[in-house]
């Protein structure tokens, strides 16, 4: 079947070609050009299917949600994002990406489709939307219980990283004697070594895990009135983290 699509697209290149008013054209000259155009067919073939056989390899995604639930399930938006993936080891650019927080799972939709596909949790080590770059953390037994297997976004690499796990889950409220479901995103933040993981609600969590300058960590929270309320601690938390990193290492 393969091979009947690149002959019947190598016809249609050959075909394209500029007519030849000699009538000494050799069959050996047709011959030639039948290979090449094959050849280009093949290549091109390869490449895409390829690419699609990566990808579109996981089970139709189906969105959950209950009718009439407010808000959606999405990280920062509903209409996916192009964003890139790295995916059983290659990089693809460009993907119009979504990120359901209620399920963590990343979903991909088909090109001029209406088909959304879960790329494979195992096969997916990386992936970014916008300017917001994840990766698939595996749990250990040293830090399951505040690191458990899922997606967590990068805020700062490092021998001590900061990381942040996003969920979204339904909160019910009556109104006017009437059920209504919410869907509100809960936030956990993480500071991350190669041996330890600890949630960050507060600037001692994070001073915890610092190697060194914790002292000098702590005196510019306070010159810089750093808070770690809800609303303020992903920033507060890495402004502290990359001023410990301008510190001597």
């Amino acid at each position: 079947m393969v091979q009947k699509l690149l002959y019947g697209l190598a016809g249609g290149l050959v075909l394209a070609l500029p007519h030849r008013a000699s009538a000494q054209a050799t069959a050996s000259a047709d011959s030639a050009a039948v290979a090449t155009a094959v050849a280009a067919a093949t290549q091109h073939y390869d490449k895409e299917v390829r690419a699609e056989s990566l990808l579109f390899n996981g089970p139709e995604y189906v969105n959950r949600t209950t009718p009439g639930t407010i808000g959606h399930p999405f990280f920062e938006r509903a209409e996916p994002q192009l964003g890139t993936v790295v995916y059983q080891g290659a990089r693809f650019a460009a993907v119009p990406l979504s990120y359901d927080l209620v399920l963590d799972q990343v979903v991909m939709t088909y090109p001029n489709q209406a088909v959304t596909i879960v790329l494979v949790p195992e096969k997916l080590a990386a992936f970014s939307l916008g300017s917001h770059q994840f990766v698939r953390v595996r749990a250990d037994s040293a830090t399951q219980n505040v690191l458990p297997t899922g997606y967590y976004e990068v805020l700062q690499p490092g021998p001590v990283s900061l990381l942040a796990h996003h969920t979204k889950r339904p909160q019910q409220t009556t109104v006017q004697q009437v059920l209504q479901v919410k869907l509100e995103q809960v936030d956990r933040l993480i500071a991350r070594t190669d041996q330890a993981a600890r949630e960050v609600s507060s600037l001692k969590d994070l001073l915890t895990l610092l190697p060194a300058h914790q002292a000098d960590v702590q005196r510019y929270a306070r010159e810089q009135k750093l808070r770690f309320g809800a609303a303020q601690r992903a920033a507060s938390a890495l402004s502290a983290l990359r001023y410990y990193y301008t510190l001597p290492q």
